[in-house]
């Protein structure tokens, strides 16, 4: 089990700023462009060009830091992460030009970012799993049964996720209530558009530092962190034989998502939870941007003042919907527990989004109204509800220890596999029951959960960027609204599976 100061660096290192760095970047993106490199065209394209690069290297970066942790522990891979986010922050904004400076620039934080999301997801499991396992806590098993046999500790991975989820939520307040309004108020003392922009762009780096340290000395010395606990020859032959077979840990992975309705129900959660959260930090802005700063204008000091505007509508429009993902976080929390075959917080959730993203595509945003605040509420309540049981389904499927048909396991996987990874058991026969989990794949898991979530960021913001440019700043909306929908129908029809499943099983 983690220490009070592992799960601490967790939830207010890994968690927080994780999700933080994220919103800021994408919200600022655009100000990067048009207040820096001081392009004022297809800002809307070469936004989405960025984010189209960014999670284009994030979609070979995340398996890579999983099976890296895999290998290595998740503690050195947290702290590499952070060191990269803050060395991009800094040279983003020395870029003069979109291509090729801030798109070498965005790379480079591309690779910091996949690696801080997927340790959110890699880390979740050894903080609520047991470091040595006794005899006293083996489950009960029927042999005649080989669903999956739920560890004591496993009603805690809805409550983490939803702790992950809250943090999360609020390190994306803490983008934009905190670091978004950084550039407008060193405006209002006379400092220059892209000297505030950029000073901004240096504190949130020396933030990534920091957090870095945290994560070197706060997971330091921890059984968790490390990538193999065996000792002697054993341990020569388990690193051997991992270093073997680490490759092979992701076709595996993407066939348990395929055989397994929780785990592929929890990727494709990522995958609209991730779109999501880029929707509502990346195009909002853009929404904002283009409808208050494309206003005709009388004079420097009115475009001054419309886009002073947009900065602080978008932070506002923004803050809203994560202040409500703040508040349901614990709700989604909980409610995992209480709906085992038929998702209905989930399916609340997307029906949220669905709904929601219509509703902002045609809503006015140059002015905060009673409308756009309860739209914004929507769109936090469909964020949350899918980062938290996408959460929940994927480290709950990691721990459960499930029955094998196998008598025995070989030296090969006794080496892939903890001591609390696999337990024997006896079945009514008294012969050996193996009952394993995929601890040993969390960083595997992790990297394939981060690597849904890269996908549909992908085809956000390439195709939303298109779209914003030639249907209109609310065509990415609508695109939202589909991945709700699809999700929608995922959750219903995993849910139909699991009642008939159950329903054959007595």
């Amino acid at each position: 089990m983690a220490t009070k100061l592992q799960l601490s660096v967790y939830l207010l290192g890994v968690c927080l700023f994780s999700i933080s760095f994220l919103v800021f970047v994408n919200a600022t993106v655009s100000f990067v462009i048009t207040d820096i490199i001081h392009q004022r065209r297809n800002i809307g394209d070469a936004a989405g060009t960025l984010g189209f690069a960014d999670e284009l290297l994030g979609l070979v970066a995340c398996p890579f830091w999983g099976l890296l942790s895999d290998r290595i522990g998740f503690r050195l891979v947290a702290v590499i992460g952070y060191a990269i986010i803050a060395a991009s922050l800094f040279i983003l904004v020395q870029a003069t030009n979109v291509y090729p400076q801030l798109l070498l620039a965005r790379l480079l934080f591309s690779l910091g970012a996949s690696c801080a999301s997927t340790m959110v997801t890699a880390i979740l499991p050894s903080m609520v799993s047991k470091t040595t396992s006794t005899a006293g806590q083996q489950p009960s098993i029927d042999p005649s049964n080989q669903g999956p046999v739920r560890a004591p500790h496993d009603s805690r991975h809805a409550h983490l996720a939803g702790f992950v989820g809250l943090f999360t939520g609020i390190g994306a307040l803490l983008a934009l209530g905190a670091f978004l309004p950084i550039p407008d108020r060193l405006q209002r003392v006379g400092v220059t558009p892209e000297k505030a922009l950029a000073d901004t762009y240096y504190v949130v780096a020396a933030t990534a530092i920091v957090v870095a340290v945290a994560c070197y000395f706060g997971f330091g010395g921890a059984s968790i962190t490390s990538s193999d606990r065996s000792h002697g020859p054993a341990r020569v032959r388990s690193v051997t034989q991992r270093a073997s077979n680490t490759l092979s840990y992701i076709p595996t992975v993407l066939k348990l998502g395929v055989t397994q309705p929780s785990l592929g129900l929890g990727f494709l959660a990522s995958f609209v939870a991730r779109s999501s959260s880029v929707g509502i930090s990346l195009f909002i802005p853009l929404f904002v941007n283009a409808s208050l700063c494309d206003k005709p204008a009388h004079g420097v000091e009115d475009v001054k003042a419309h886009c002073r505007k947009a900065y602080v509508i978008a932070a506002q429009l923004s803050g809203v919907s994560q202040v409500f993902a703040l508040a349901f976080a614990p709700v989604f929390g909980y409610f995992p527990l209480r709906h085992r075959h038929f998702n209905i917080p989930l399916t609340a959730a997307t029906l949220s989004g669905a709904v929601g993203y219509v509703f902002f595509a045609r809503m006015n945003t140059s002015e905060i109204s009673p409308p756009s605040l309860a739209v914004m509420a929507l769109l936090g309540i469909s964020q949350i509800g899918a980062i938290v049981h996408s959460l929940s389904l994927v480290s709950s499927f990691v721990t459960e220890r499930r029955p094998t048909k196998q008598a025995e396991t070989n030296d090969a996987v006794a080496d892939e596999y903890d001591h609390e990874e696999t337990t024997r058991l006896l079945n009514d026969n008294n012969k050996p029951l193996a009952v394993e989990t995929h601890e040993h794949l969390k960083g595997t898991i992790a990297g394939v959960y981060s690597f849904a979530g890269s996908l549909a960021i992908l085809i956000l913001t390439k195709l939303g960027g298109v779209l914003f440019d030639r249907l209109g700043p609310e065509a990415p909306f609508y695109l939202l609204s589909i991945f709700n929908v699809g999700l929608l129908l995922a959750v219903v029809a995993c849910g139909a599976l699991e009642i008939y499943r159950s329903r054959g099983r007595k």
